[in-house]
């Protein structure tokens, strides 16, 4: 896990919040849903339910689609009603065929080119995105780390008793055979 002292001089600025307490979004969802059409999802859980490899994805494949109400698309969830919010980092990708041309469906969609380059080169981005994934990763189960630790040890502990209780099994029918 994230060591406290690091959690708290760069992750919390008030001295209030304790670690371990839950993150509050300051978006109302009420005008989120008028605003998208919908609440937004909470991309920890998002993680946690589709894996942090998908989420990683997700978040890379934004392509233009001037026909979609934002003006973007999603090759790994088409029609997505989520905008590109990190646009301005990525810029925006364009969706080709095989052919070079710019392609109309997400299933067409060969060759993906930036259009509009944005503030972070690919490999930045990438990296941006890892990192960023694997922080809701952390976020949406901070405890992960440990409940695998304490895992291990059960699966030990049970193996242990299955071979005493086998022995004592052998030892008390060893004289009805």
């Amino acid at each position: 896990g994230i060591p406290e002292d690091l959690y708290k001089g760069n992750l919390v600025f008030d001295p209030e919040i304790k670690l371990g307490s839950l993150m509050t979004n300051s978006m109302d969802k009420g005008q989120a849903k008028i605003w998208f059409g919908a609440t937004p999802p909470d991309l920890t859980l998002i993680s946690r339910a589709r894996q942090p490899e998908w989420l990683y994805t997700y978040l890379r494949a934004f392509y233009r689609d001037d026909q979609r109400p934002y003006g973007v698309n999603n090759r790994v969830y088409p029609n997505v009603g989520m905008p590109h919010v990190l646009m301005e980092l990525q810029g925006l990708p364009a969706c080709f065929d095989e052919s070079g041309e710019a392609a109309i469906k997400a299933a067409d969609c060969k060759d993906v080119s930036v259009a509009a380059a944005g503030a972070m080169s690919p490999g930045q981005f990438d990296s941006a995105m890892y990192d960023l994934v694997n922080f809701l990763a952390y976020t949406a189960e901070p405890y992960k780390a440990d409940r695998l630790r304490i895992g291990t040890y059960v699966l030990l502990f049970l193996v242990v008793f299955f071979i005493f209780a086998w022995l004592l099994n052998r030892e008390y029918w060893k004289d009805v055979h």
